[in-house]
C-alpha cells in the first residue's frame, strides 16, 4: 500500500473546501418524447453523477473534469450540489469525482482518483470531512454504492483481472466477489430491499466502439444471475425502478456507436422509450421515491447532467 492511502486511511483531520458558488436556476426543456427534463449542470466542460442523489432528494454529488492542462496534468474535481437552490459546495482533495450518498446521507462512497493515475474507493463523512479508503487494491476500482441499509458497498474492479462485480461488508471488513465471467461486469446497483445486485455484462464486441451487453440481476442469496435483457445491441447502465422490478437503462437500439436513449423495461419485460435524439444518455439513476430520473447526456455539446420527473414508469409531459 501507498504511503498516500496509508495517509488516507488513518487520516482524521482531511476536510471540505466549502467554497459557495453563485446559485443557478434549472433550465427546463421538452425531450423529444415531450417529456419534462431539467438540466442540471451547464458548463463547457464533463459534469457527471452516479447514483449520486441524497435519498431526501435535497443534494446530488457531481464529478466534473476540465480535461489536461497545459503540463498534461489532468484537472478533476467534486462538488455537492444543492437540488433546491442550485448553490454548490466544492470539494477539496483527494475528493476528485463523482460518489454516491449512503441511505441515511451521513456519507458519501465514490471512485476517486489517486496521484498515480488509478482510482481507488474512497468513503467521506460530510459532517467532519474524514476519508477512508474501501478495500485498496493497486488495479482499478469503479462505481460504488450502498446497499439500502448502508452496511455493504457494491463495486467493480479489476483485482481478479477481468471487470468483476464485489459486495464489500462494512462491519466486519470483508470483500466478496460474486460475478466470475471472462467478460466486463460492471455499474452494480443493490435493489431497493437489498436482495439483489443489477448489472451489466459485454457479451461481445460487434464493431469499433460497438458492443452488445445484458443487464443481469444477481441474488445475494442463492448466487442466481437472470438475464434480464437479450437484444443484439447494448443495453446498460441500469437502475430498479421504486418497485423493485422495473428497469430504467441505456439502449443503442439503433446500433449507432456512441448514441444511445433512456428505456424502461416493465417486470413483465415490455419496453417503453423516454428518450430519442442523435446523442448518448446514460447512467440513470431512478429515485427511490420514484420523482426523478437522473441521467447524464452529451446532447447538449458536451456531458451535462439532466434529471426527468416520473409519474410511475412514465415521465411527466411539458404540456
Amino acid at each position: 500500500m501507498s504511503a498516500f492511502l496509508a495517509l488516507l486511511i488513518f487520516s482524521l483531520g482531511l476536510t471540505a473546501c466549502v467554497q459557495k458558488h453563485s446559485k443557478n436556476t434549472f433550465k427546463v426543456m421538452a425531450g423529444s418524447l415531450d417529456c419534462k427534463i431539467e438540466q442540471m449542470s451547464d458548463q463547457n466542460f464533463r459534469e457527471f453523477q452516479h447514483m449520486g442523489v441524497s435519498a431526501d432528494g435535497k443534494w446530488m454529488s457531481v464529478g466534473w473534469d476540465q480535461g489536461k492542462d497545459s503540463e498534461g496534468k489532468h484537472t478533476r474535481g467534486a462538488y455537492i450540489l444543492n437540488l433546491d437552490t442550485g448553490e454548490k459546495i466544492e470539494l477539496a482533495a483527494p475528493i476528485n469525482h463523482n460518489s454516491s450518498y449512503a441511505p441515511d446521507g451521513s456519507m458519501l462512497v465514490g471512485a476517486h482518483y489517486t496521484p498515480d493515475g488509478k482510482t481507488e474507493i474512497f468513503e467521506y463523512h460530510l459532517a467532519t470531512g474524514r476519508v477512508g479508503v474501501i478495500a485498496p487494491d493497486p488495479n482499478w476500482d469503479f462505481k460504488p454504492s450502498y446497499a439500502p441499509d448502508g452496511l455493504s458497498i457494491v463495486f467493480n474492479s479489476y483485482r481478479s483481472g477481468n471487470s468483476e462485480v464485489y459486495v464489500y461488508n462494512r462491519l466486519d471488513q470483508t470483500l466478496k466477489q460474486i460475478t466470475h465471467h471472462e467478460n466486463y461486469d460492471a455499474h452494480g446497483e443493490f435493489s431497493p430491499d437489498g436482495s439483489k445486485i443489477l448489472f451489466h455484462r459485454q457479451v461481445k464486441k460487434i464493431d469499433e466502439g460497438l458492443y452488445d451487453f445484458d443487464l443481469y440481476s444477481h441474488d445475494l442469496e442463492t448466487g442466481t444471475e437472470t438475464r434480464l435483457t437479450s437484444t443484439s445491441q447494448e443495453e446498460s447502465y441500469g437502475s430498479w425502478g421504486p418497485d423493485g422490478q422495473s428497469l430504467v437503462f441505456s439502449f443503442n437500439h439503433k446500433g449507432v456507436a456512441g448514441k444511445a436513449a433512456l428505456f424502461i423495461r416493465e417486470p413483465d419485460g415490455g419496453l417503453s422509450q423516454l428518450t430519442s435524439g442523435e446523442w448518448h444518455d446514460s447512467y440513470a439513476y431512478w429515485m427511490r421515491d420514484g420523482s426523478y430520473i437522473y441521467f447524464n447526456s452529451d446532447r447538449s455539446g458536451t456531458s451535462e447532467i439532466y434529471r426527468m420527473e416520473m409519474s410511475g414508469s412514465e415521465c411527466v409531459k411539458t404540456g
